[in-house]
């Protein structure tokens, strides 16, 4: 079974990797600081939550790239580029580390509790399920502990 930050489980487990961060962590690859990555990662989480159901289909592109994320790969590509509005790196000061953590942590805690569906758009994979944005959520936040070693 895929892990996903759907499960309390799973989302656990990623939480307590997350205490482990602590300010002067360096990334394994990337540009982002520690503090950076969970500005990123905030930003991304509090517009997935948000997001309104996607009216698109998807195009034939978008599925391949679905298709594969899903099914093929079991991880998030190292050094994948985001949408812009979620590019921190230079743009974020360190002394926000313990607030930025804590928010990540309470944005994590709240995926299994949710009583909606999450179905918006991804622009690289275009709609996804609410199971399906659980796997992605839980892979990218994976892929940003395993950048700085947790």
């Amino acid at each position: 079974m895929k892990k996903s930050v759907l499960t309390q489980t799973d989302t656990q487990q990623l939480i307590e990797r997350a205490h482990n961060l602590n300010p002067v962590t360096k990334a394994n690859w990337g540009l982002m600081t520690a503090t950076e990555m969970l500005v990123h990662c905030n930003l991304a989480h509090q517009g997935i939550l948000k997001a309104p159901k996607s009216d698109k289909s998807a195009t034939f592109r978008q599925l391949m790239f679905k298709f594969v994320f899903f099914n093929i790969r079991s991880e998030f590509p190292k050094l994948a580029k985001g949408p812009k509005r979620f590019q921190t790196a230079g743009n974020v000061p360190d002394a926000s580390f313990e607030e930025e953590k804590s928010k990540f942590i309470h944005i994590l805690s709240k995926y299994p509790k949710i009583d909606y569906a999450l179905e918006a758009s991804h622009p690289v994979f275009g709609p996804l399920t609410h199971q399906q944005w659980g796997i992605f959520v839980c892979r990218h936040v994976d892929h940003h502990l395993r950048q700085f070693g947790v």
